[in-house]
């Protein structure tokens, strides 16, 4: 008796060099996004270097139009009495960019001061 085996991968081996490759087409024209900060002019440049932050406006957006962070910032109990002392509102923001960051450790946040996209 003869048998037949039919070989078939699980994954083909690579792209077709044959077929043309397209890129997802960029917005053209730059957005206006409305943040916690005021207005901000978001344009995408596919030749300047990606950074971490690059979205955070969009997420920015969603907290100034569903006003959660302005509720997070007057329910905190967080108060200070210091003259010197920074506003409650730059301490929680800070720390929601800090953890948006990735951060773990208090030394980390201070990675924030140097980063020029979200100052």
């Amino acid at each position: 008796m003869i048998g037949f085996s039919i070989v078939m991968e699980a994954h083909p081996v690579g792209d077709d060099e044959n077929r043309s490759q397209k890129a997802i087409p960029a917005a053209v024209k730059a957005m206006v996004v409305d943040t916690l900060g005021g207005r901000v002019q978001v344009s995408w440049d596919p030749e300047s270097a990606a950074t971490p932050f690059g979205q955070l406006v969009f997420f920015a957006e969603f907290l100034e139009v569903s006003g959660l962070f302005d509720a997070w910032v007057e329910e905190c109990p967080l108060i200070y009495n210091s003259p010197n002392a920074p506003k409650k509102r730059d301490v929680l923001g800070t720390w929601n960019l800090s953890i948006l960051a990735g951060h773990r450790r208090y030394a980390h946040v201070t990675a924030l001061r140097s980063d020029g996209v979200s100052p």
